[in-house]
């Protein structure tokens, strides 16, 4: 057994601490503009889990325009 101490950090067990950059709408999709919206409104009032709902749904949303 190994007890002596690292003088580096260990990388991270699990996924990132750091979201991924919000989702941005593609320019000309009603849809897109629609969700992108929703979740504006979302933010100003402050319910961070309805951005997140949005976040998710227009990333599933634009797998629809590759």
């Amino acid at each position: 057994m190994n007890s002596k101490p690292t003088p580096f950090s260990t990388p991270p067990a699990g996924p990132p601490l750091w979201p991924s950059p919000p989702p941005v709408p593609v320019e000309g999709c009603a849809d897109c503009a629609e969700l992108a919206a929703s979740r504006g409104r979302a933010r100003e009032r402050g319910d961070l889990s309805a951005v997140s709902d949005c976040d998710v749904l227009l990333r599933r949303h634009r797998d629809g325009h590759r």
